[in-house]
């Protein structure tokens, strides 16, 4: 075998080992490339764990010519960092997909994942190796382009302290609203939070999803007109430009009956949770107030499937479950539309892109490290450490986070209202601040409702701009 004497064939090489190839390479030009986005597994602000350290080591064991680096974001402000990157062309060469972005600042992977994975032979492409319940034409741009890939899925729900609800005297599970709202003063009066709540801005996000969806179900026929790459049919679920021609068509979403109920029942939530949520600042990206919940102050708490590590590891001395929210039925509302309460298995959890400005050798390995990653051989001992949801074929999650796939809840919703918050950069922030004001009393409903409304057609505003061939069609004008 001859020796390589570029990066490029030292790629290469380096997909060979991992299919079982004796030899060893030695680059004469040897490169580095960088990873950038938020811990999702713990409070460090330094490495993403011991899990993800020893499988960027079997990705260095295989490509000898390439030094891998992680750079982990604050929480709060990793987003603005890496749009500011991606703006300046400073980006490195993998970030973290939560992030705005215009499709012209990363690689379109299409190309790619039409092709095979060197790493998993056993698939025909690239794109045969996801779960398509989780990784599909949804996840598309209007372009019709995937520009990014998972590394795992993401599964939410709640963490339920059995022992509080023992204590309580309350029988497990919630399944509906009613159940819930009847087992709120039980909790309190046994000495606990209900829910635990902090200032982190998807403890309000998911509580609107969990409610959101439910609710506004009904209009999911009637305003889904759009495939995924733009074009007149139907989605899985609702997208930016069928929310766009919504909103554009002079429909008030916020004074909706549903969405009024849908934040009448947000305001009830929040009634019962942590006091002084508000100050409370977030400690890892995984689950809300996790540590008002582990240290036996709070009987339930907002998670998801990363945080089950650090609710395992810390051992509290109760007894933790997990489960989906409760079921809003016409006993709590007239406005149920009689959809079940879910949450799904999704991309959100851990996906990384290829900023436009990786060229060359840089790209060939980055592109070869987003297949390694997403092989069932080195992905499965990751997900199995890391307590991922499993977005590759053959690959299996832990049991601890059951309840958070199980049922009806581990379905896709298909309105997926809390899109509306991310029509736009400016739209996301002004939904936390628009929704923290009303759960906080500072203002009142009507007030709020106008507001969102206000803040949602501008945000479809943007997508027009963002998307000027929309422009062309009768219902922007």
């Amino acid at each position: 075998m001859r020796r390589a004497t570029s990066v490029s064939r030292v790629i290469v090489i380096g997909a060979a080992l991992a299919l079982g190839a004796t030899f060893v390479a030695e680059a004469q030009t040897p490169l580095t490339i960088t990873l950038s986005g938020p811990n999702q597994f713990s409070a460090s602000a330094t490495t993403f764990g011991e899990a993800w350290e020893e499988m960027v080591a079997s990705f260095q064991k295989v490509n000898p010519a390439i030094t891998f680096k992680t750079t982990v974001l604050p929480i709060p402000t990793f987003g603005q960092t890496l749009s500011t990157q991606l703006q300046a062309g400073s980006a490195p060469e993998l970030i973290f997909n939560q992030v705005a972005y215009k499709s012209s600042q990363v690689v379109a992977l299409n190309k790619y994942l039409n092709e095979p994975n060197p790493y998993a032979p056993e698939f025909k492409r690239w794109i045969d190796v996801f779960d398509p319940n989780g990784f599909n034409e949804v996840q598309q741009d209007t372009q019709g382009n995937w520009n990014w890939v998972p590394f795992n899925l993401v599964s939410a729900g709640l963490f339920i302290n059995e022992d509080a609800f023992a204590k309580a005297g309350v029988k497990l599970p919630l399944a509906t609203w009613q159940d819930w709202r009847a087992a709120m003063p039980k909790l309190k009066a046994a000495g606990y939070a209900p829910l635990a709540m902090d200032n982190f801005e998807v403890g309000i996000i998911w509580t609107f999803r969990a409610i959101g969806d439910q609710l506004m179900d009904k209009y999911y026929a009637r305003w889904n007109t759009f495939k995924s790459d733009g074009t007149p049919g139907t989605a899985k679920q609702l997208n930016f430009k069928a929310y766009t021609r919504v909103l554009k068509s002079g429909t008030n979403i916020a004074k909706l009956p549903e969405m009024t109920a849908t934040l009448q029942l947000m305001k009830e939530v929040f009634g019962n949770v942590t006091p002084n949520w508000s100050g409370i600042k977030p400690t890892t990206g995984a689950a809300v107030n996790i540590k008002d919940f582990l240290g036996g102050k709070a009987a339930m708490a907002w998670g998801i499937n990363f945080a089950v590590s650090e609710v395992l590891d810390t051992k509290p001395g109760f007894k933790i479950s997990s489960s989906g929210w409760p079921t809003i039925t016409r006993a709590t509302t007239p406005t149920s539309s009689g959809a079940p309460a879910r949450f799904g298995l999704a991309p959100g959890g851990t996906s990384y892109m290829i900023p436009a400005t990786t060229t060359g050798d840089k790209l060939s390995a980055a592109i070869n490290f987003l297949q390694f990653i997403t092989s069932p051989k080195y992905n499965q001992p990751w997900l199995t450490a890391s307590a991922g949801a499993s977005a590759i074929k053959g690959v299996k999650a832990i049991p601890a986070i059951s309840g958070f796939g199980e049922g009806r809840w581990g379905e896709s919703p298909r309105v997926q209202v809390d899109r509306l918050g991310y029509l736009s950069p400016q739209s996301q922030k002004e939904f936390i601040q628009i929704m923290q004001g009303y759960l906080l009393g500072s203002s009142n409903l009507a007030d709020t409702q106008n507001a969102l409304q206000a803040s949602w057609v501008k945000a479809a505003e943007y997508q027009l701009s963002q998307n000027p061939e929309w422009k062309s069609e009768a219902w922007a004008k």
